[in-house]
C-alpha cells in the first residue's frame, strides 16, 4: 500500500513538471511569436549614443522612404512628443529631403521653439523649393536666432533646391544691416558664396566697418570670393589689412591677393 501511494505521488510530481515546462517552455516560443516589432523604433535612435544604431537608424529611415512620413506627422504634431523624438522626426525629414516636402509646414512650425530651432532650419534646407517661403517668412521673426538659422537654411537651400539668386540675394543683402550681428555675419558668408548680384560688394564694403569683428572677417572673406569683379572694394580692403583684429586683417591681405588684376 504503501509502495503504491508512493508512486502515485511520483507520478503527480511528474505530471506537474511536465505541466510547467509545457507552459513554461514550449509557450514561451509562441507568445514571442506574437509580439510584434516597434516599426517606428529608428526615431529613438536616430539621436542614440551608440554611432551604429545612429547610422542604422539613418539608413531604415532612406529604405522606408514616405512610408516614414506617418510616424513623422504623428511626432510633429504630438504635443506631447519629447523634444529628442521630435528633433528625431525632423532630422528624419532632412534624410528624406524633398520627399518630406508634406511636412514642411510641421516642421516650420518648430522654429520658434529655442531648442528645436536649429534642427527644424537645418530639416528645411534639405526639402526643396518649398521650404524657402516659410524661412523667408521667419526672417521676420523678432527672435534674432530664428532669423539667423533661417538665413543660413536659406543660403544652402539656394544650392540644394535649387533657388534662382534673384529671390535670395536680396534677402541676404536686407539681412547684412540685421540688428544682431550673428545674422549679419551669415549673411556677409553668403553673400561671398553666391558671390553675385550688384548690390552684393556694397553691401560687403559697408559690412568692413561693422564693429564686429566676425562680421568684418566674414566680409573680408566674402569680397575674395569675387574676384576682379570686386574691384571697387580694394581701397576697403587695403584699410581692412591694418584692423586691429589679426584675422580680420589676415583674411582682407588675401582678399587683396585675389582682387589683383590678372596678368
Amino acid at each position: 500500500m504503501r509502495r503504491l501511494a508512493a508512486f502515485l505521488c511520483l507520478l503527480a510530481c511528474g505530471l506537474g513538471a511536465g505541466f510547467w515546462y509545457y507552459r513554461s517552455g514550449r509557450a514561451l516560443p509562441v507568445q514571442l511569436a506574437e509580439q510584434q516589432p516597434d516599426e517606428d523604433a529608428w526615431l529613438d535612435q536616430l539621436y542614440s549614443s551608440n554611432p551604429a544604431e545612429v547610422e542604422a537608424a539613418t539608413r531604415q529611415v532612406a529604405e522606408l522612404g514616405a512610408r516614414a512620413l506617418p510616424a513623422i506627422h504623428g511626432t510633429l504634431q504630438d504635443p506631447a512628443a519629447s523634444p529628442q523624438r521630435v528633433k528625431a522626426a525632423l532630422k528624419a525629414c532632412g534624410i528624406l529631403g524633398p520627399e518630406a516636402a508634406s511636412a514642411i509646414g510641421e516642421v516650420a512650425e518648430q522654429l520658434p521653439d529655442p531648442t528645436l530651432t536649429a534642427d527644424a532650419a537645418v530639416a528645411l534646407s534639405f526639402m526643396g523649393r518649398s521650404a524657402f517661403g516659410p524661412l523667408r517668412d521667419a526672417l521676420g521673426s523678432e527672435d534674432p536666432v530664428v532669423r539667423r538659422e533661417s538665413l543660413r537654411s536659406i543660403g544652402k537651400l539656394k544650392e540644394r533646391a535649387p533657388l534662382d539668386a534673384r529671390a535670395v540675394l536680396p534677402l541676404l543683402v536686407a539681412r547684412a544691416t540685421d540688428s544682431d550681428a550673428g545674422v549679419r555675419a551669415v549673411a556677409a558668408t553668403y553673400l561671398g558664396i553666391i558671390h553675385e548680384g550688384a548690390d552684393a560688394v556694397p553691401a560687403l564694403m559697408l559690412a568692413l566697418k561693422d564693429p564686429e569683428v566676425d562680421v568684418r572677417r566674414a566680409a573680408a572673406t566674402a569680397l575674395g570670393s569675387f574676384g576682379e569683379e570686386a574691384a571697387v572694394a580694394l581701397p576697403a580692403l587695403r584699410k581692412a589689412a591694418a584692423d586691429e583684429d589679426p584675422d580680420v586683417a589676415r583674411e582682407a591681405g588675401v582678399a587683396l591677393v585675389k582682387l589683383q588684376p590678372k596678368k
